[in-house]
C-alpha cells in the first residue's frame, strides 16, 4: 500500500499546482479544469488521510495551515477544501494523531509565512530560492520519520512536493 499512497499524494501535487497554473499563473486552460482539478485533489486528499492514517495529521495539517494563513485565495482550491470535506463526511474521519498534527501545523504556518517576503521580491539570493520551496515541513517531516522510523510521513511529502515543483516546470513552458 505504501506505493500506491505515494503515487496518490504525487498526483495530489500535480492537481494542485496544475489548478495554481491555471487561477494563479495565467495557463491559458479553461477554468472548468481548474475546477475538476480542484475536486480531484480534494477528493484524493480524502482518500490518504482515510486510507493511511500516518499521513493523516500532516494531511490535515497542510489544508489547516493554508487555511489559517489565508493562502486559499482562488475558487477552484476552495472547491478542492469542500471536495476533500464531502469526501470525509461520506467515508470519515480518520483517527489522528494530536502532538504530530499541532506539529506539522505549526511548520506548515511557518512555511507559508516565511515564503511571503520571498515569494514578494522582498528577500534575495539563495535565501530565498530557500524560502520559496517552502522547506519547514519537509524538514519537520524528515526529522519525525527518522525519530519514529515512519518513512512515509517523509516520504509522502517528498512526493507531494515533487509533483508540484514538476508541475510547475512542465507548466511554466506552456504559458
Amino acid at each position: 500500500m505504501g506505493m500506491e499512497i505515494l503515487l496518490v499524494v504525487f498526483g495530489i501535487g500535480v492537481l494542485t499546482k496544475f489548478v495554481d497554473l491555471i487561477v494563479d499563473e495565467g495557463l491559458k486552460l479553461p477554468g472548468s479544469l481548474a475546477y475538476a482539478g480542484g475536486t480531484a485533489y480534494g477528493i484524493l486528499i480524502a482518500y490518504v488521510l482515510v486510507n493511511h492514517p500516518l499521513l493523516a495529521p500532516l494531511g490535515f495539517a497542510i489544508v489547516i495551515a493554508v487555511l489559517v494563513t489565508k493562502k486559499i485565495d482562488s475558487k477552484p482550491h476552495v472547491v478542492g477544501i469542500l471536495a476533500m470535506v464531502l469526501s470525509l463526511a461520506v467515508w470519515g474521519l480518520p483517527a489522528v494523531d494530536l502532538g504530530l498534527l499541532l506539529l506539522f501545523i505549526a511548520a506548515g504556518v511557518a512555511d507559508e509565512i516565511l515564503s511571503d517576503p520571498a515569494d514578494r521580491g522582498r528577500i534575495k539570493g539563495i535565501l530565498s530560492k530557500v524560502l520559496e520551496k517552502r522547506v519547514v515541513l519537509e524538514i519537520v517531516t524528515f526529522l519525525v520519520s527518522f525519530a519514529t522510523g515512519y518513512w512515509i510521513i517523509f516520504l509522502g511529502m517528498l512526493s507531494y512536493d515533487v509533483g508540484y515543483h514538476l508541475t510547475g516546470r512542465t507548466g511554466k513552458r506552456f504559458k
